[in-house]
């Protein structure tokens, strides 16, 4: 990424940082800097020449790279001629809210013989340090920039482990944001023996009741300390290896995701109804990639049991309503090929029925704004061919007379039959490895209340009471 900051006649622009992500608000700005750590007979002497170089420098090129998008949204381009503007659309200065993160290499082996005793080489986090205090404190990284703005250092150990365990860019932010909000409660410290501690412990969190993970509150001017292998024990544990096996149909979600992007990028993409733009086809992946990774598992196996209903005239209708967006609801529909169809009729056919099947969706639950659905044959090893669409229904409900034309229609087709549809609901609850009997009372007390207040409605309405 490259601004024209000091760009005369065909110079090239200054470098405004290294990689650039843009969803929804949320801004991250990465620097990305491999420096080689020199040894020294003074550890100090040596650390503060690799510090300045991978972590000051990225610190202040973050704060630049800030401070430019906040000023000049509009002169942020992809190439150092200056001549390929920025293709998305930067947030309003109201609205946007940027991450710093310096991806800094080169100084694990030394910091693992540094701390001895099996340390996993990674640099601690100490917040009491400010600006130069780094210099005399060997792989330790508190406040790289002075004014106390927080840039999340990963080195080549944390990296991994960050991106590995928060693998949606919702969860991701989610963590950027949390841990942020947390390490700027007035007057506390924190000190953490590397990042991958802090990872654990924010999975080892759950509110069920919101269904995130969570930093537990912090007191003013408290110090928190986390104890070293936390993360060790826990990638051990057996519930850590049920979470991997329980996400592992979530990645049907990342396939269906990412099948459309190797089209959209490939100019391959076909619109369904109107323009064929790649705006629109870029907003459908958005709006599926702000699923986080608990909720793609509910909609992983929807993808899997949609596949594997392959019966001839047999339609699978599966609709879930989204966890992370409050009025959107996924439709998942699968449908042989008819004998009597060529390949143009059958794909014809196949989006005619979705489409009518959104619009029946929308007269049974008013509360639905929007719809993604994906359609396609089943009993697929490798997909070939999916179609995606998005409906915007807004608040307005449907005019009596075309909601009667659509029920009428859906009958016709028996869409609402049982044996043709199948209802689901997210609830994403990740493995309670760190749930406590309490929590569990509480959960389950909550679920059997919802539940008896349910049946106590069904109980009246029956009796019209």
């Amino acid at each position: 990424m490259y601004t024209d900051e000091g760009r005369h006649g065909n110079g090239n622009g200054k470098e405004l940082c290294d990689l650039l992500v843009v969803f929804g608000n949320d801004v991250i700005l990465f620097s990305d800097k491999a420096c080689k750590f020199t040894a020294h007979e003074n550890i100090n002497v040596a650390w503060s020449r690799w510090y300045r170089r991978a972590v000051e420098k990225s610190a202040r090129q973050l704060s630049g790279a800030e401070s430019w998008i906040k000023r000049f949204p509009n002169k942020i381009y992809l190439d150092s001629n200056c001549k390929a503007p920025l293709p998305v659309k930067l947030p309003k200065e109201t609205d946007i809210r940027i991450h710093l993160v310096a991806v800094t290499r080169g100084a694990s082996e030394y910091a693992e013989s540094y701390w001895g005793g099996g340390s996993s080489g990674s640099l601690f986090i100490d917040t009491k340090l400010v600006g130069d205090d780094h210099k005399n404190s060997p792989f330790r990284i508190g406040w790289a920039l002075s004014n106390k703005r927080l840039v999340h250092v990963f080195d080549e150990t944390t990296l991994d482990i960050v991106l590995g365990e928060l693998d949606t860019i919702s969860d991701f932010i989610s963590y950027l944001t949390k841990k942020e909000e947390r390490f700027t409660t007035p007057g506390s410290d924190f000190l953490i023996p590397g990042e991958e501690e802090l990872v654990a412990f924010y999975l080892q969190h759950y509110d069920f009741r919101r269904e995130e993970y969570y930093f537990p509150v912090v007191p003013e001017d408290a110090l928190v300390v986390l104890q070293e292998g936390g993360w060790r024990r826990l990638k051990k544990s057996r519930q850590y290896q049920a979470r991997c096996e329980e996400n592992e149909i979530s990645y049907l979600w990342d396939t269906l995701i990412e099948f459309q992007n190797d089209h959209i990028l490939a100019g391959s993409a076909e619109a369904l109804i109107g323009d064929s733009n790649p705006v629109m086809y870029e907003r459908i992946m958005r709006m599926m990639a702000e699923e986080n990774r608990l909720s793609r598992r509910s909609l992983g196996e929807s993808i899997n049991r949609a596949n594997s209903i392959n019966e001839p005239g047999k339609r699978f209708t599966r609709t879930i309503f989204s966890a992370s967006r409050e009025g959107r609801a996924y439709i998942f529909m699968t449908m042989p090929r008819p004998e009597e169809c060529n390949q143009e009729e059958y794909l014809e056919l196949r989006r005619g029925d979705i489409l009518l099947y959104a619009y029946g969706c929308k007269l049974k639950f008013e509360k639905i704004k929007e719809i993604i659905g994906i359609a396609f044959a089943p009993g697929q090893e490798i997909l070939t061919s999916v179609d995606y669409f998005l409906i915007n229904f807004g608040e307005a409900p449907f005019d009596e007379e075309f909601a009667d034309e659509v029920k009428q229609r859906i009958s016709d087709a028996e869409m609402w039959s049982p044996i043709a549809t199948k209802w689901s609901s997210i609830r994403p609850i990740p493995f309670p490895y760190n749930v406590t009997i309490f929590e569990k009372i509480i959960f389950w007390t909550r679920l059997s209340l919802y539940r008896c207040r349910n049946y106590v409605s069904q109980l009246m309405r029956r009796l019209k009471w």
